[in-house]
């Protein structure tokens, strides 16, 4: 049996993820008039700049989550400092939350 919060889209958003290892964290949430996707992108090799990667494919990766929302998505680059921080201010119901890439989402022991 398939818990109730798996669906076809939160699968789909989850095989996307897994194809795009640039992308360390990925949050949807389905708003009212559109799916909404946050992201943290894997910084570059010499420093901690997220820019390249996300100003090369944010387009890209808009067009495919479309494909698979079937409606308009609104993408995000959130910068890893913010992480911490971070507060969803889109109301909705949350449809992905995936951050197995994130060495930093792991828990740690003492």
């Amino acid at each position: 049996m398939v818990p109730r919060h798996v669906t076809a889209e939160s699968e789909a958003l989850a095989a996307w993820y897994d194809a795009h290892p640039a992308i360390r964290r990925l949050w949807a949430i389905r708003g009212l008039q559109s799916l909404n996707v946050i992201i943290t992108v894997e910084p570059t090799m010499d420093g901690d700049d997220t820019y390249p990667a996300w100003f090369a494919c944010s387009r890209g990766w808009t067009s495919e989550i479309q494909s698979i929302a079937g409606g308009s998505v609104q993408l995000e680059l959130l910068d890893e400092p913010q992480v911490n921080e971070f507060e969803i201010e889109v109301e909705g119901e949350i449809v992905a939350a995936l951050s197995w890439r994130d060495p930093t989402s792991f828990w740690k022991a003492d």
